[in-house]
């Protein structure tokens, strides 16, 4: 079989697009080192769609030290009610799939290598990621409270296996918060202009 074509590398100038319509401001986790997290991924990811605007978002994605995730995206536009739930399912369902995409070391201590017993609990990728986007399904989403910019908002989330996702309005976007349940409830999430943190003055690197 032939090998497939490679993607066609965006230009510069649809990168600049890209980022342009994100002007403005975009979520981060204030202070992570107070949680013990590191950023390490900074991105736009989805595509521009103006049948849906909440299909590209700017994302920020955090690690603990015991390799833990915490991911805050930016939707450029807040959701409709019809919206919010699909997409709160979904990122949670992103979130427990993760682990069926990690490289672990079979050496690795136990609370690291716990990550690939979902993966091995079924016989291919797809039964494992039907059982959890089933199992996501069958617990009900719950609307709390979420800090955002300091000040309680009204959100909708799901909890499955100690992995919560949360929709919450931030300024005049929303903001889309998955990681350990322990660490979503205590993390202070904010809103600032959009600029580079992963790379600092090197460059506008997304």
């Amino acid at each position: 079989m032939a090998d497939e074509p490679s993607p066609t590398p965006e230009s510069w100038e649809q990168i600049v697009a890209r980022f342009a319509r994100f002007s403005g401001v975009v979520g981060e986790v204030d202070d992570p080192l107070t949680w013990g997290l590191d950023l390490v991924e900074e991105e736009v990811t989805g595509v521009s769609d103006s049948t849906d605007p909440t299909e590209e978002r700017f994302l920020r994605s955090y690690r603990t030290f015991s390799g833990e995730t915490v991911e805050v995206e930016t939707l450029r536009v807040p959701a409709t009610p019809a919206q919010i739930e699909d997409i709160v399912r979904a990122a949670c369902s992103g979130a427990l799939v993760a682990p069926l995409h990690a490289d672990v070391d079979p050496a690795a201590p136990p609370e690291i290598a716990d990550v690939t017993d979902l993966a091995e609990s079924y016989q291919d990728y797809r039964s494992a990621m039907r059982a959890i986007v089933a199992e996501v399904d069958d617990v009900p989403c719950e609307t709390r409270q979420f800090r955002v910019d300091g000040t309680a908002k009204r959100c909708m989330r799901v909890t499955v296996r100690n992995v919560t996702a949360v929709y919450s309005p931030a300024a005049d976007r929303a903001v889309v918060v998955t990681g350990p349940t322990d660490l979503v409830d205590r993390i202070d999430v904010i809103t600032r202009p959009i600029r580079n943190l992963l790379h600092g003055e090197e460059g506008p690197r997304f």
